[in-house]
């Protein structure tokens, strides 16, 4: 018989003499005789083998020999991908020992194509093999590491991996299928139209989560929206919700990771946005992601969750984490590892590799870049992609995201405001526009300081942001026959004293605060605009506030001190106030930590929020201490958190509100007013006995305070848009104490009757007789013009829903616009360029002296 015509071994035995060699070559035992028979070597299997090892390196995207890819079935039932490079090792070696062996003479080829081949032909193509595959260059070279003496990690893993690869489980587990991609894309179909339901019940406040019905919690979610999927809000969130997913599994380029990383986003939002929808008419927002991480304390955010909303949690948690496990399990069962196929060890070795590596590449960079241009059209008027919106059916509701999460949808309101643009490029903006206008208004400060002889910062001045302080008696339909706030509204008869437009309603207290500290105004940004502290002053270098005055005058940062009972990285507070000029923030987690945090527990519960008698305890500590070391004037800021939703029963039969009720709403929304009610009474009594301890400290001190917005807890007053306005006026008063110069200052009710928190540092130095700055001019002329202004931020009703601001005269009535005088006309535009030179622009007047007070 030939040589070439000698059949294949089918068994093999390892030789004891040759196992212990030194060359560590196996050798075959092809028959029982004595004569020992090479195993013959199809070169053709040999170039086979290389091609397996190729197509290993080509399928493994990260450099690791478990997660290499196995071949298809009907591309080599023989041996997987993953082992290619060690089957081209043992041919490597099945060479070396037929040169070695002495009864070896040929090794005879494959006769279908190459003929007789002469063993050391074999030995050179296994080494020319070997010299194509990095793995398998280093395989034949070296032999057992322990036969040099030394331990190789590299190829003992790899003949571990080798021996489990020979196991009867793996070769059955290695014939699982792999998903195709049609599979996928219904997957990825069915998924985000579920997400949308999720999207669309979360914005629904007709259908909660009732644990008493049969249907589960998923049934429910799906029951109360699929009808409303073919709806613009419907299709503009499948869009919204497409592109999210395609960033996911392109991105993490494995089709379950990203599909349980797109599940779990969606489930958490929806169920966030539920949540936060029933309690303030509002999805979540970009700006709301300060609160997850560095922005604003998330791990304590659902403490502002009432009982009502805890079955939602409670199930939409587990839900979520199934589903994870769920893609978990599947990513394991799907032999196709990789979504794209790449090579990042051969990108070039044939055009397979190169496409998959150019498409691992583009495929995430296209799918960001589009979602990034969608959400950028969507908040242009003249764009491709708005044009596109706009024929689905797409109408931005700016001036109410609650109102433009429901006919939008919510994935579409939350994209329109990630790429939010504060303010509209000023035409002409320059240096000199800017010294034009600081020339105007401190010719105007010097008329102004031509009648005034005190110096504000000799004051100090304290301003009390008092938490939802407002009076429920002029809410429509509500009525309590006691006074909840008697203090206060004595008030208005001594002291400086009306009501402040908010642009909040059961929210935004940071927005109240801004333009407070700032004497901006939120109307003058775009409606895009949401939450400055948290969307533009983290861009901003640097940032003018009335503090940085007290600072100037004293040298220091010491005369800058707030406090505030709650946690510091809410609205990002800690680093604005830094960037503010402020000393320090006293926060229950700041370092050091606000002293006095205390909380009230009456006859049925505790509060979890710190009282005002506390948070009052720690500015009056500051103060006499500041007094008693004869130090300079202080400015002081309070932001209280006693009034802040939920307003649980805790009072029991203490809280004479309950008999005392007379409103016209429904008997739960009734009990939550009139817990309200007790816990505005405890805030007036305690700063009734605030002003009284300031009253005797014998230096010169003056509170600004006023209630940021109302609670929204009116469910009945809301559905009314006619009470739009009243909804958006709480509380407010100035107030000096003995030793100020200004103790029976009052100003008039043209001056006082209507204000908005812009105004307040104006109407400070007012009522002082303090001489002001250029910036304290313009803004002391503008309250003249216009007494209050606000962006819109209601449903409609008496508020102009076209421009988003509403203006208001001296005796609260709304202003046209269009019949404002030229005086009124050209303070509103340079205010307006004002604020973009601080906000958006270089800051010219900052190095103009705009904000400096007169020298002594």
């Amino acid at each position: 018989m030939r040589d070439s015509e000698q059949p294949k071994s089918t068994s093999r035995r390892i030789d004891d003499d040759d196992r212990d060699a030194d060359t560590g070559v196996d050798i075959k035992d092809a028959a029982a005789s004595d004569a020992v028979d090479v195993e013959i070597i199809d070169l053709d299997a040999e170039d086979a083998a290389d091609d397996e090892a190729n197509a290993a390196d080509d399928d493994v995207e990260e450099v690791t020999i478990v997660d290499a890819e196995t071949p298809d079935d009907d591309a080599n039932d023989e041996a997987s991908e993953a082992n290619a490079d060690d089957d081209a090792d043992e041919q490597s070696e099945q060479a070396d020992a037929a040169a070695k062996h002495d009864d070896s003479k040929d090794v005879v080829a494959d006769a279908d194509a190459k003929g007789d081949t002469s063993a050391k032909d074999a030995e050179d193509s296994a080494h020319d093999g070997s010299d194509r595959s990095d793995e398998s260059a280093d395989a034949a070279s070296t032999d057992d590491g322990s036969a040099r003496g030394g331990f190789h990690p590299i190829k003992t893993v790899k003949r571990q991996w080798k021996r489990f690869t020979d196991t009867k489980f793996y070769q059955v587990w290695n014939k699982r299928p792999k998903f195709s991609y049609g599979a996928y894309l219904c997957v990825m179909f069915s998924l985000v139209l579920v997400a949308d339901m999720m999207l669309l019940w979360s914005i629904d406040t007709k259908h909660m989560y009732d644990p008493q019905l049969e249907h589960s919690f998923f049934r429910q979610i799906l029951d109360s929206s699929y009808h409303s999927l073919s709806s613009t809000a419907g299709i503009l969130n499948f869009f919204a919700l497409a592109m999210v997913y395609l960033v996911c599994v392109t991105v993490i380029n494995r089709f379950w990771v990203g599909t349980a990383v797109f599940g779990a986003l969606a489930g958490v939002y929806a169920f966030a946005c539920k949540i936060k929808y029933a309690m303030r008419t509002e999805p979540i927002l970009p700006s709301d992601l300060g609160f997850l991480g560095g922005g604003g304390g998330g791990d304590n955010v659902a403490s502002f969750v009432t009982d009502e909303y805890r079955p939602i949690i409670d199930h939409g948690v587990p839900l979520i984490v199934w589903f994870v496990v769920v893609c978990i399990v599947l990513q394991f069962l799907d032999r196709r590892r990789a979504f794209i196929h790449c090579s990042w060890l051969h990108p070039i070795r044939n055009m397979k590799n190169v496409f998959g590596n150019i498409c691992r590449v583009a495929a995430p960079v296209l799918s960001i870049w589009l979602i990034v241009s969608y959400a950028g059209g969507l908040s242009s008027a003249h764009s491709s992609i708005r044009e596109f919106v706009n024929e689905i059916g797409y109408s931005p509701i700016i001036w109410n995201v609650g109102d433009d999460a429901r006919a939008n949808g919510a994935a579409t309101t939350f994209l329109s405001l990630t790429r939010v643009k504060a303010m509209e490029e000023e035409p002409g903006y320059d240096e000199a526009m800017m010294r034009t206008i600081n020339d105007r208004y401190a010719k105007q400060a010097k008329a102004i300081n031509a009648e005034r002889d005190a110096t504000l910062t000799d004051t100090t001045v304290i301003n009390v942001l008092s938490e939802t302080f407002s009076d429920p008696n002029r809410v429509p339909g509500v009525h309590f026959n006691v006074d909840p706030m008697p203090n206060v509204r004595a008030l208005g008869d001594t002291t400086t004293s009306g009501l402040m437009l908010s642009p909040g309603y059961g929210g935004g207290t940071a927005n109240i605060e801004f333009q407070q500290m700032t004497g901006l105004s939120m109307a003058n940004f775009n409606g895009s605009l949401l939450s400055p502290y948290q969307q533009l002053l983290p861009t901003r270098p640097e940032v003018f506030s009335f503090n940085q005055m007290w600072n100037d005058a004293c040298g220091s940062d010491s005369c800058s001190v707030a406090f505030h009972p709650f946690l510091q990285r809410f609205y990002l507070r800690n680093a604005n106030y830094r960037k503010f000029g402020f000393s320090h923030l006293y926060t229950l987690d700041s370092n050091p930590k606000i002293k006095y945090a205390g909380t009230y527990e009456g006859k049925s519960g505790k509060s979890g929020n710190v009282t005002d008698e506390q948070a009052y305890r720690n500015v009056v500590d500051e103060v006499k201490k500041n007094a008693s070391a004869d130090k300079p004037a202080q400015f002081i800021e309070l932001v209280t958190m006693q009034n802040h939703a939920p307003y649980p029963g805790i009072y029991g039969d203490e809280n004479e509100f309950f008999a005392a009720n007379e409103s016209e709403v429904p008997d739960g929304e009734k009990g939550v007013i009139a817990n309200y009610a007790k816990g505005l009474q405890r805030t007036d009594e305690a700063t009734r006995q605030f002003l009284d301890e300031l009253d005797a400290i014998d230096k010169p001190i003056t509170v600004v305070f006023y209630g940021d917005h109302l609670p929204g807890i009116y469910t009945t007053a809301v559905d009314d848009p006619k009470n739009s306005l009243a909804l958006h006026e709480t509380d407010y008063f100035i107030w000096s104490n003995k030793a100020s110069a200004a103790r029976d200052m009052q100003l008039p009710a043209a001056d006082a009757a209507y204000s908005s928190s812009n105004y307040f540092m104006a109407q400070t130095a007012q009522q002082l007789n303090a001489r002001v700055s250029p910036y304290l001019a313009l803004l002391t002329e503008l309250h003249k013009e216009i007494p209050a202004l606000s962006r819109a931020v209601t449903n409609g009703g008496t508020w102009s829903a076209d421009a988003s601001i509403t203006y208001l005269d001296a005796e609260g009535k709304e202003m046209d616009p269009k019949h404002f005088s030229k005086k009124a006309k050209q303070l509103l535009n340079d205010y307006r360029v004002v604020q973009y030179d601080m906000m958006m622009g270089r800051n010219y007047l900052r190095g103009m002296g705009f904000m400096d007070l007169p020298k002594r």
